[in-house]
């Protein structure tokens, strides 16, 4: 045996050894660390961290633990106590057929009206979409001026309001339910009062009105309650617009834009394709 050979012998034994006595481990696929002491206890508690210290205050404090399964059973049994407890009886109700069905309703067929909605002092022509007399879709009416087909993002959520479950589908007076019968005695009552001092005292709080017949109505009104007042209100009004159409023209005027004309636009602090009178048929035009 050559003697230069011995001390690459020593460092081939000392190197496993060596190794062995490290303190790092090595896994070389899931399998090892699947049967690693850490995965075991992990699979054996679904908490390993804080078993611990939930065991450790349990006996503290001398309160019996609760296994997984025990309190899955509670979070059972209370979420069918909730169940039973807001079961209700719904009244009876007979469904009748037709004796003499409309030539116009057809199920599954659905039917379109011509109508219109006012939002910030403008009326918008729509076309609504009805199944069976239930509203489910609003699209523009295209023969009208104001919308030519289209419709803005009010429109489309009008329908919303009719099914809202917090809209009120009945008289209510100070919380209570009343009927119909009770409120036009009621308002007998109050018009008796109204006629003795003028309607001094009466508010009447609306938004704008475009409508005709409407203001027909309140101008009728006010001149037989002549102490009675009229008031209108909107979030978003054009009362600013109305006096600076004043100021240029000498007038109240109502300006209408005609972007076919125009090479140039520039706006001031004013979105004339999301609202104001005429914004669906300006986002046309535009």
């Amino acid at each position: 045996m050559n003697v230069n050979d011995k001390p690459n012998n020593s460092r081939e034994q000392k190197e496993p050894r060596g190794r062995a006595e490290s303190k790092e481990k090595f896994w070389r696929g899931l399998a090892d660390f699947d049967d690693a002491p850490e995965a075991r206890r992990f699979r054996e508690n679904e908490f390993p961290y804080a078993a611990a210290d939930i065991e450790a205050a349990n006996a503290k404090q001398r309160i019996p633990g609760l296994s997984r399964r025990q309190v899955l059973k509670y979070m059972a049994a209370s979420a069918a106590l909730a169940g039973l407890t807001a079961c209700t009886k719904l009244p009876t109700e007979k469904i009748v057929p037709y004796v003499r069905p409309p030539e116009e309703i057809v199920p599954g067929k659905p039917l379109f009206y011509a109508t219109s909605m006012t939002f910030g002092g403008e009326g918008i022509g729509l076309l609504a979409e009805s199944y069976m007399g239930r509203p489910t879709k609003i699209e523009g009416n295209p023969e009208h001026p104001g919308s030519v087909g289209h419709t803005d993002i009010w429109g489309q959520a009008a329908t919303l309001d009719l099914y809202d479950p917090y809209r009120s589908q009945t008289v209510v007076h100070n919380g209570e339910i009343r009927a119909w019968d009770d409120f036009y005695a009621e308002l007998r009552r109050m018009r008796g009062d109204w006629s003795v001092n003028q309607g001094a005292g009466v508010r009447i709080l609306t938004e704008n009105i475009i409508s005709p017949t409407l203001g027909a109505q309140m101008r009728a009104f006010l001149a037989a309650f002549s102490q009675a007042k009229w008031h209108q209100w909107e979030p978003w009004s054009r009362d600013n617009t109305r006096e600076g159409a004043k100021l240029a023209f000498g007038e109240y005027v109502h300006p209408v834009y005609h972007f076919e004309n125009a090479d140039v636009i520039v706006s001031l602090d004013a979105d004339f394709l999301s609202m104001g009178p005429g914004h669906v048929r300006y986002t046309r035009d535009y």
